[in-house]
């Protein structure tokens, strides 16, 4: 019963966005242009809950409570100050994430004591994270940034910046969000004069996400039009077996792990009959994160071989703010990042069981 429950809430993570915010220059600190980022501390950024979060040093000490920020974390190589983090719930793949004290119950909530106890410098939160949670760790003297969610590529890009500002390690993370937002141009360009296969994306339960979802961006940027937009599904939301075979998808796209829509209405569409089904790898599909732009990849390959095989990535033509030491002009405030509220929803077993890899 445990296990379900996680996978419920984990699906509401990923339905109220888990971890995704803009960088922009944060509350107070002076900037000269748009193309500079004063990367010294302190630093003062709103976050998701409207409270303006002070870093008053670089931290060492970080504590993360989502699979997709412990992956950014990786990507911007800051692995080594994480001291918490979701141990085993999708974050396997990670190096040495076994290594890491695990902060979060069988259900995905946080457990506050345990985080307090390691002493945290930085505590980076998914907005999924109950607001009493938060006021707990605040309580206890514990700095919290509370992301917004990313529910696009670009979400990812600039979250990758403002997490590698935050935690002190902006120049690396300026090149991994200049590859992806690179890579994410590079496929856009090269599909965008092509005609859009009908994609299925079969998450399992019978849900599929929409067009304003992070995974339904990529579908778009990989050139495929999703079916979800027929059935005017525009989050994570059940698609009737009636739909999915009057709009006849070309492809159909599953994580690997999910089980293949199988019936014989289903079995009668062009995908199955021409054996276009595609997986692709459930965590860099799942968690907004760097890693996105591997399934970005692969169903671009997939959907339009020619094209996506002239594809060149150059992260030197992404223009993007660099770090600044000394900056000294007119504070400004803003804040981190788009606002996206959450949403609620129960999933099926099967739905619930995938959607646990957003967290």
């Amino acid at each position: 019963m445990s296990r379900v429950a996680y996978g419920v809430v984990a699906a509401m993570v990923l339905l109220a966005g888990l971890f995704g915010a803009g960088l922009g220059p944060a509350v107070g600190q002076p900037v000269t242009n748009e193309t500079t980022v004063d990367c010294t501390y302190p630093i003062t950024v709103s976050d998701a809950t409207g409270a303006d979060v002070t870093v008053s040093e670089e931290p060492q000490r970080v504590v993360v409570l989502a699979p997709s920020a412990a992956q950014v974390m990786w990507e911007i190589g800051a692995e080594e100050k994480i001291v918490g983090m979701p141990v085993k719930f999708y974050t396997q793949y990670l190096n040495g994430s076994t290594e890491k004290t695990n902060v979060v119950g069988e259900q995905g909530t946080p457990q506050v004591e345990t985080i307090i106890g390691l002493e945290p410098d930085l505590v980076l939160a998914p907005n999924i994270i109950s607001q009493d949670a938060v006021e707990q760790l605040r309580g206890a003297n514990v700095t919290v940034y509370r992301f917004e969610s990313a529910t696009s590529i670009e979400d990812v890009v600039e979250k990758t910046r403002l997490t590698g500002r935050l935690v002190g390690a902006y120049d690396t993370a300026q090149q991994v969000s200049a590859r992806t937002a690179a890579t994410l141009s590079a496929y856009q360009r090269a599909t965008a004069n092509e005609e859009r296969p009908t994609v299925y994306y079969a998450m399992g339960g019978g849900y599929t996400a929409g067009t304003e979802t992070f995974v339904g961006d990529v579908i778009h940027a990989a050139g495929g039009q999703n079916i979800a937009s027929a059935a005017n599904i525009s989050t994570y939301k059940p698609i009737s077996t009636e739909v999915v075979v009057e709009q006849n998808p070309d492809w159909i796209v599953l994580p690997r792990g999910a089980p293949a829509p199988s019936g014989p209405a289903i079995n009668e569409t062009t995908a199955i009959q021409q054996d276009q089904i595609l997986r692709v790898d459930a965590n860099s599909i799942s968690q907004p994160g760097p890693r996105v732009t591997q399934p970005l990849e692969t169903i671009a390959a997939a959907l339009h071989p020619n094209a996506a095989g002239n594809v060149s990535v150059d992260p030197s033509t992404v223009s993007a703010p660099i770090c600044a030491a000394d900056v000294s002009t007119t504070p400004v405030t803003t804040t981190s990042g788009p606002g996206v509220g959450a949403i609620g929803a129960l999933v099926a077993i099967f739905g619930a069981e995938f959607l646990r890899k957003q967290r």
